[in-house]
């Protein structure tokens, strides 16, 4: 398998649990990593990993590259007097799914196990049996018989909860597993810097692991604000077209990375991307070089951080997102193409080692 370490090491990151704000898990494994190569690690108040070199010139342009480390949720809100526990989510969480669910709830003791509540087919009136519960409807079952049981074992108003999957290579061509919205990402990322570590580049290159995304999409604004980019790569997951109920667009696995031409969030927020021309052009050239397809992306409905991100240098960032495309969303069992995992780790080496130094050189608008 091409790659296999790469691979590998999204695998384990997607076994983690590090839901928005409980990045640590996430942190502790990838500062492991980062550890071998010669970059300077730094972790923000918040949590924001962020890698890079001491002697960086400050006459030379920042570029930032970044992958949000964490993932989808829920918490606990209620449990009742027979210790079943009631939640909200935390971020975009299918709630179409979640009957029958298995979660693991992140207690003061340790993992405890539940399995999402489901109305026993047998008795179920024939009014219901099409019909998907309200968020506020659904329970988790942990097995115990009352609230002061369920708080003796460590679960509590408050407490984390995130989905019980594992992650699996699927026909040597997919994986399917939890999270892979955003470990996939952080694992070429991490793959990425290993490449580059040591290599002279004609800018100051920093890479990013920013927290709590899913939830409110600015985690990443301190390392922002400390930086001073004047370039912003951002790598993330977008929605796979290819299954028999979606034909949105043309996005599907197996068809290359995908580039966004658009991405925006109109409910309440009024904040999406549009990437920079010359940027965006650039990446497109180096990927034909490469033989390699870019499919672009226009996505209402999602949002990345650079929505935010443009406007924070007092100069303005130019910026771009690069993504992987995920059937099955925010769900237990996200799916996503080796291949095109391989290739955006292709097109970024040559991004980064070709492209950019010369659209640098031009001086692109």
């Amino acid at each position: 398998m091409e790659n296999k370490g790469m691979i590998l090491n999204i695998m384990e990151l997607s076994r983690l649990i590090g839901i928005s704000s409980r990045e640590f898990r996430i942190i502790e494994y990838l500062k492991d990593q980062l550890s071998k190569t010669e970059y300077d690690i730094s972790i923000d108040n918040i949590g924001n990993l962020l890698i890079g070199y001491k002697d960086n010139d400050n006459a030379r342009k920042n570029v930032l590259l970044f992958a949000h480390m964490d993932e989808i949720g829920m918490i606990v809100r209620k449990i009742d007097d027979n210790g079943f526990i009631y939640f909200e989510r935390l971020g975009g969480v299918n709630t179409q799914i979640l009957p029958g669910t298995r979660l693991l709830l992140d207690g003061n003791q340790g993992m405890i196990r539940g399995v999402v509540g489901v109305q026993s087919h047998h008795f179920m009136p024939s009014e219901k049996k099409f019909v998907i519960p309200a968020l506020n409807q659904l329970y988790i079952d942990i097995g115990v018989e009352s609230r002061e049981e369920a708080n003796e074992r460590g679960i509590d108003v408050g407490t984390y909860i995130a989905f019980d999957a594992d992650c699996e290579i699927v026909n040597d061509k997919y994986l399917r597993g939890k999270s892979l919205d955003n470990r996939m990402a952080v694992g070429v990322l991490v793959e990425l810097a290993r490449c580059l570590d040591k290599k002279v580049l004609p800018y100051n290159l920093y890479i990013c692991f920013p927290v709590m995304e899913e939830f409110n999409i600015r985690g990443i604004l301190p390392v922002i604000r400390k930086i001073k980019p004047d370039i912003a790569i951002g790598l993330d997951i977008t929605p796979s077209c290819d299954t028999p109920d979606l034909d949105y667009n043309d996005i599907s696995l197996e068809g290359g990375p995908a580039i966004t031409c658009m991405n925006f969030h109109g409910g309440g927020t009024l904040a999406g991307v549009l990437p920079d021309k010359d940027l965006y052009d650039m990446i497109n050239d180096q990927a034909k070089i490469l033989n390699i397809h870019l499919q672009k992306e226009v996505s209402p409905g999602v949002i990345t951080e650079n929505a935010f991100n443009i406007f924070e240098n007092h100069e303005g960032i130019k910026v771009a997102n690069l993504s992987i495309p995920t059937r099955y969303t925010h769900t237990p069992f996200e799916t996503a193409a080796i291949s095109d995992i391989n290739e955006l780790l292709e097109v970024l080496k040559r991004v980064l080692e070709l492209g950019l130094p010369s659209l640098i050189q031009k001086g692109g608008k």
